[in-house]
Formats: C-alpha cells, structure tokens, sequence
C-alpha cells in the first residue's frame, strides 16, 4: 500500500512529518486548514490505522468496496462518502475502456482518497488544484469537486475520442472500396451505451452537490454547478453519438440492401438468358419419332443460332433496363 498525505492552509500547502496525525496537528486550529490522504489499495488494517488517526470512525474499507458499485453519495454520522466511476484506458486503442472506482470520505478536516490504480490521476489534481489558491481555501469540499471535475473531464475526452472513431467509420460505410464495417459499428455502439451506463448515475450526485440537498462549503457551490453543467453537455454528446451511430447502421443495412438487391437482378438476368437455350435444348431432347428440323444439314448450326440471338436480344434488353 502506498498512500501521500497533504496539509493545507489558508489555500497553501503545509510541510509535516508525514503521518496523517502529523499532518493533522499542523491545522487542526487554522480556518480552512485540512489534509488529503490519497490511499492506493490500502488493507482493512491501513485503512482503519488512518481513519483513525483523523478522527474517522464508523467506516470499514468493505463498506467502500463492497456496497457502493456505482456513483454514489451518502452521509454517514457527520462523514461524506462519495464513489465515483472513471475510466482507464486499456491497450493500444483510445477507446479501449476499464471502469475504476473511487472512493472519497470527506470530513471539515480531512478528505480521504481510496482507490486501487496509481494511474496519476490524482497527482495531476493536486498539481492544479494547489494553484487555484481561492478554491483550495475552501478546505476538503475543494478537493472533492476537484476530483468530480476530473471524472466528468475523462467523460468527455472518451466521448471525443469515440465521436472520432465514429468520423473514421462514417468515412468507411460511404466507401465502397472498404470492407463490411458492421462488427466496428455494433462495437462502437457498445462502447457508447458503456459510457452511458457509467456516467448517468453521476448527474444525482453532482445535482444534490450543486443544488444544496448536501451541505459543502459555500465558495464550491457554484464550480460544483459548473461540473454538473459539463457533464450534460457530455450527456448530450453521448445521445448525439448515439443517434449518429445508429443512422450509420441504418445507412450500412441500406447499402447492403441495394446491394443484395443488386446481385439478386444480376442473378435473375442471367438465368433467363440461360433459360433460353435450355427450353430450346429441351425442346429437341424430347426425342419424339417425328422431327423433321432434326434431319436437316443446317439443323443443328441453326438451333445454335437460334440460341445466341435468342440470348442476345434477352440479354441486350436487360443490359438496357438497368439489370446487368
């Protein structure tokens, strides 16, 4: 397990020792004065040594892990405990997706990160967090909108990223050149009802942020408003890309529609011009006693004539509708 604990003060950070505790001593009496511990993939036992060096009690780390699957908020004896779902890329490409979960316990003190990836992400928080001095004075509210900023931020660049891989595939389906796309079109599709399915149950939490059901630090009150904003505009990208994968399907099917079409009149044509020399064969192979074409000299030169005009003149009136 690894963990960093942080101290701020009046919006600037505090050097400490390094223990919570210590961290904690350093602001305990400052206005606005909290600590950040950021945990990746603590024990029960770490978890519960840090909770308790900052005063939090009635949390067990089963309690995050096992009974909050999706976005979720609640209070719990004058303790915040928020779960988030971002996202971390997998593979070689872009919109290759693994949901990873957060956990957040925020206290007037103290806010405790837990997660299990050690991806960065909070790091480059931090980093930009510490120079919004204004905001960080606001104390832990200020790291948790922070966060919630960031998740709703990975929202939106996969939705970028997916809106360009549905730019490439549009470009596919109207070539003819290409091969079938309809395995990355149902792909894509999965990936935009995946994000869908992650994101939606953020926009409850963030509203009872935003909108006061939940009580934080009036100075955060509005960037919580503006995360919530961002994240219907995702909302609405999401039901554009949606809409626009489903018209491509839509147009795909067209396309092999009047291609199936296409191939069944070609097939069509040319069993007629090939139904003609065999009614003529047939004709003459029904081998009756009388057939006096069957003893002329040009009897059988001019059953194949027959047959080639007969197929000429069926296939050039096809050729002229349009069917070959």
């Amino acid at each position: 397990m690894a963990y960093l604990s942080t101290a701020y003060k009046a919006g600037r950070r505090v050097e400490h020792a390094g223990e919570p505790v210590d961290a904690l001593d350093k602001v305990a009496d400052a206005r606005g004065g909290f600590v950040w511990v950021d945990m990746v993939s603590p024990t029960s036992e770490e978890f519960e040594k840090v909770t308790d060096q900052l005063g939090i009690g009635g949390l067990t780390l089963e309690d995050l892990s096992y009974h909050r699957p999706r976005h979720a908020i609640e209070q719990i004896n004058g303790l915040l405990v928020i779960t988030l779902k971002g996202f971390s890329r997998t593979g070689e490409e872009t919109t290759n997706l693994a949901t990873v979960s957060m956990h957040i316990c925020v206290t007037s003190k103290a806010v405790v990160t837990v997660h299990k990836t050690a991806d960065g992400l909070l790091a480059g928080i931090r980093r930009r967090l510490e120079g919004r001095t204004k905001l960080l004075s606001c104390g832990p509210d200020a790291v948790l909108q922070a966060i919630c900023d960031e998740v709703v931020a990975g929202y939106d660049r996969i939705s970028h990223d997916i809106e360009g891989d549905i730019i490439e595939l549009e470009r596919d389906v109207f070539d003819t050149k290409a091969s079938h796309p309809v395995d990355e079109i149902y792909s894509l599709k999965r990936k935009v009802l995946y994000l869908r399915r992650v994101e939606d149950p953020l926009h409850s939490v963030l509203a009872d942020l935003a909108r006061g059901d939940v009580e934080v630090h009036k100075g955060t009150v509005d960037h919580f408003q503006h995360t919530l904003d961002r994240l219907d505009r995702v909302d609405n990208t999401i039901d554009g890309l949606n809409e626009l994968i489903t018209s491509i399907l839509q147009a795909h099917l067209a396309q092999v529609a009047v291609q199936q079409n296409s191939d069944m009149r070609k097939i069509s044509s040319w069993a007629a011009i090939i139904a003609v020399p065999t009614m003529i064969a047939g004709l003459y192979g029904m081998n009756f006693d009388f057939m006096p074409e069957t003893k002329w000299k040009v009897g059988y030169p001019g059953a194949v004539v027959v047959m080639l005009i007969a197929c000429w003149i069926v296939y050039r009136r096809l050729k002229k509708s349009g069917w070959l």
